[in-house]
């Protein structure tokens, strides 16, 4: 085993144990997304964990374990230790695991500039308009295929907004991207909170600041489409 991996091991055995876990394994995989899988049974427990975190300190590794078994136990946490939150939000960590995401996932066009429409200048007209500040680490790129599922959505910790190619057209007006934009933008602005509420009073207010949102809406409800 590597270094990171019996630091893992480690960190996973001290938390089971505290739960009355006797034999625990855990090992890095090589997901997409940042998680943890796990399974379990009297006594024993495996986990698979996101190697996004092959690389942090023990006490980060400590403080997802500790946070995991709280879960497993059902002793659920508000959430993640201040320690970990501040290392998987760090600008750092966006910087080196943002391009790894980007291999992982698969119908990235990895461009914001479509055949229509071009993401970059939505963002500026977000950031002239005074409802977005401009963020460096972001990325934001059309799909690949379209996705009639979603036709935004983005991940937090490695700051990537993903919109959908349906969008990508003269038929539908400007305005709809943009807000479909702004809607997953508006996400990214308010960091990673996996115990948090995703589309709760808050959000919808900061939503409702956008002059065009109902008109944008609207589009969205004759398209059949979501964010």
């Amino acid at each position: 085993m590597t270094e990171g991996t019996d630091i893992l091991n480690r960190s996973f055995g001290n938390a089971g144990r505290i739960c009355g876990y006797d034999s625990v394994s855990a090992e890095f995989a090589e997901f997409k997304e940042f998680k943890v899988k796990w399974r379990r049974s009297c006594g024993w427990a495996e986990f698979e964990v996101s190697d996004y975190v092959k690389d942090a300190p023990e006490n980060v590794l400590t403080g997802l374990a500790e946070t995991i078994f709280s879960k497993i136990s059902r002793q659920v946490r508000n959430s993640y230790p201040q320690e970990m939150l501040s290392w998987i939000t760090s600008d750092d960590f966006v910087r080196k695991k943002q391009p790894i995401y980007l291999t992982r996932a698969k119908n990235l066009a990895r461009t914001p500039v479509g055949k229509h429409v071009d993401l970059d200048a939505a963002y500026r007209r977000l950031i002239d308009m005074g409802l977005m500040k401009d963020d460096k680490d972001i990325m934001i790129t059309w799909t690949k295929h379209v996705n009639t599922k979603r036709v935004g959505y983005c991940s937090l910790l490695m700051k990537v907004v993903i919109i959908s190619s349906i969008l990508d057209t003269p038929d539908i007006p400007t305005f709809v991207s943009d807000y479909v934009l702004y809607h997953e933008l508006i996400h990214v602005g308010r960091g990673f909170d996996p115990f948090g509420q995703r589309h709760g009073t808050d959000f919808h207010l900061l939503e409702r600041r956008y002059p065009m949102h109902k008109e944008a809406e609207e589009w969205l409800k004759r398209l059949q489409i979501c964010i």
